[in-house]
């Protein structure tokens, strides 16, 4: 038996409820260190090594390599969890989970270098690289070039690289050792997500170590298709762009309720009246409530329709197949909302830096702009869909 298999075998899978308690356990210390991580401007140590026995980045690795093998549910539920404590540390979570899946899409070559060592690796990844450089060589690629928003970074064991092309995008897998971090973060919001820039120097990719774009959008990934994983027989982003979403429901949670304590026991500055008591408050609380509600509900349906159609390897129509970008930035767009309406409820009370008010106003009005949760090309293409079958297209 070799070593992989021996850590298949001893793996204990936990369920969803499990894990979920367990993000429940850890938000008293979130709340406490929300603070200083924006100052630190990433997460600290304690929180990350939590996050590791807690054993949330296995929720979607390959059970072959230790993981869990789980829904992508579960890995929503933990992440919006987390995230209603702090927006940074939700934000990260989320990307040790989807990470580590995605590396479980690549060739099983790749794989068995990564997991090496163990289980519990965390991997970040990088955005385009407008300054880089790509030669293809005997047995893989030659990479240059600077890469920004790999969030995490500080305590990835490997990165995931968009091969920078104009016509291909695909990813490439590399080491630690293969690259330098530089700190430019310094932001307005998710601070403490350290999504700093990768500068990579004449690094060579063996070619194992990289999955085609096209194999991501038909499902057909060669690690998908070694551990027969349903949900891999999906485009990759309809499953993977709702972590984010999930992060920004649980931050927008964690803002009313920091809302609700701020106004407890608070006057009105004229009338002298109840915050808690005025009318147009009571109004705007069930509001966001609702609106947090119907987009945790969305998001629910769409990774239970996600996960049939893994099943049955693909979705019944392909205006379907658009359901899930337009779900996902609909979250995003209405969290925005609720952000804007909360702040506006809380008053200028909210601003104050020791108010976790603001924290959370900022997380969102930063995830919000994430190019996966573009309203406006989401709805186009779905609408334009909608039109071509309506006419019988």
């Amino acid at each position: 038996m070799n070593s992989h298999s021996q850590i298949q075998d001893d793996t204990t899978v936990p369920t969803q409820q499990e894990l979920v308690e367990r993000a429940e356990a850890l938000l008293p210390q979130l709340r406490e260190r929300a603070a200083q991580a924006e100052k630190d401007r990433r997460l600290s140590d304690d929180t990350v090594e939590a996050f590791c026995a807690a054993g949330f980045h296995k929720i979607l690795q390959p059970k072959r390599f230790g993981g869990y093998e789980m829904g992508i549910d579960t890995a929503a539920e933990c992440i919006r969890t987390l995230a209603t404590a702090c927006g940074s540390s939700g934000w990260i979570a989320n990307l040790f989970i989807i990470h580590n899946w995605q590396v479980g899409l690549f060739p099983v070559e790749a794989q068995e270098e990564y997991w090496a060592d163990g289980p519990d690796q965390l991997c970040s990844t990088a955005s385009f690289a407008p300054r880089s450089e790509l030669r293809e060589v005997d047995g893989g690629y030659r990479l240059s070039g600077h890469w920004k928003f790999s969030s995490g970074c500080d305590f990835a064991n490997w990165f995931i690289i968009l091969k920078p092309s104009a016509t291909c995008l695909d990813w490439m897998l590399v080491p630690r050792s293969d690259l330098q971090i530089e700190d430019d973060w310094f932001v307005a919001g998710l601070c403490g997500t350290g999504s700093k820039d990768l500068i990579l120097d004449d690094v060579f990719v063996p070619a194992h170590r990289s999955v085609s774009m096209q194999d991501l959008f038909m499902g057909t990934t060669p690690g998908g298709q070694a551990h027969g994983i349903p949900l891999a027989r999906l485009p990759f982003s309809w499953p993977a762009v709702w972590g984010i979403p999930a992060a920004l429901i649980g931050m927008a949670s964690g803002m009313a309720g920091a809302v609700q304590q701020t106004l407890i026991g608070k006057k009105a500055l004229f009338s002298g009246e109840a915050q808690t008591e005025r009318v147009a408050n009571q109004m705007k609380l069930a509001e966001v409530l609702t609106d947090i509600h119907a987009a945790e509900l969305i998001m629910r349906h769409r990774l239970a329709e996600l996960m049939k159609w893994g099943e049955a390897g693909g979705p019944p129509t392909p205006l379907d197949g658009l359901t899930s970008q337009r779900d996902a930035a609909y979250v995003a767009r209405l969290m925005g909302k609720v952000a804007n309406n909360l702040t506006l409820m809380a008053g200028a009370t909210s601003t104050y830096l020791s108010n976790p008010i603001q924290r959370f106003q900022r997380d969102i009005n930063s995830g919000i702009t994430h190019v996966s949760l573009v309203w406006e090309e989401a709805a186009e293409q779905y609408g334009r869909k909608v039109w071509e079958a309506a006419a019988g297209g």
